[in-house]
């Protein structure tokens, strides 16, 4: 999974005299947040293409800088994940303030961006909206835990489709979903994730430790979804709501 998150990363497209835009690497819709991952769009951006090998995220890529200046006028280093002539994807860095900011690539034009305390974004693996997420199933009264496939997949991310997923009655599922811009949450109990028609609380949501800026939101699978087929799911983190992704229901 987090290789497939690697690799969308770099699937996304950054503008340097005339940006095209700076959003969530997950979603174009959604904001920006601190420690969440970016991604610019544009051309001219850089003049090689290249991807960090290694965490934390390098502050120079092939060449290229991302400064984020913040609202209390301070100015850091983002790390950078990829870079491309087209794009290029980073991470907020740690310690940002909220409101009004500035992204500058190898110390050019500043790009008004607005930082948010959080910004609920979901990665899908294709353009379908399949949602980049995992499943386990817990056989009770054991603790035992069985991976479920959310999604499969042949040689390309397009080729991914949906696995429907059975709730289960003695042997309950749990999916777990990766985005970004979650962390910054006020509390556990702000959290929430509505699949199809019904809405339940998170049972975590934060950071995912072996990837800097990537976020994971775990819960239940209703077994009321039984027999629902293709559903949306979104994330709502302290009443903002995330794109919608897709999962199947059997």
């Amino acid at each position: 999974m987090l290789k497939t998150l690697f690799v969308l990363l770099s699937l996304s497209s950054v503008n340097f005299a005339q940006p095209v835009a700076i959003a969530s690497a997950a979603s174009s819709s959604a904001g920006l947040a601190p420690e969440s991952l970016a991604t610019v769009y544009g051309t001219n951006l850089a003049t090689q293409t290249g991807m960090a090998l290694a965490t934390p995220w390098p502050t120079m890529l092939g060449g290229v800088t991302v400064q984020v200046t913040d609202s209390a006028a301070v100015s850091r280093s983002a790390g950078l994940i990829y870079i491309s002539p087209t794009q290029i994807n980073f991470q907020i860095p740690t310690g940002t303030a909220t409101g009004n900011a500035a992204v500058s690539i190898n110390n050019g034009t500043p790009i008004p961006v607005q930082i948010q305390p959080a910004a609920p974004a979901l990665f899908s693996v294709n353009s379908r909206g399949v949602a980049a997420a995992t499943a386990v199933a817990v056989a009770i009264p054991s603790t035992m835990q069985f991976p479920v496939p959310v999604f499969q997949c042949a040689d390309t991310p397009d080729s991914c489709g949906l696995v429907p997923i059975d709730p289960g009655l003695d042997r309950p599922v749990f999916l777990s979903f990766y985005g970004t811009g979650i962390r910054g949450r006020t509390s556990l109990a702000k959290v929430t994730v509505t699949i199809g028609a019904v809405t339940e609380p998170a049972i975590y949501a934060g950071s995912q430790s072996q990837f800097p800026g990537l976020d994971q939101v775990n819960v239940g699978l209703p077994i009321p979804l039984r027999g629902a087929g293709e559903v949306n799911v979104f994330v709502t983190v302290d009443g903002i709501a995330s794109n919608p992704v897709k999962i199947s229901v059997k």
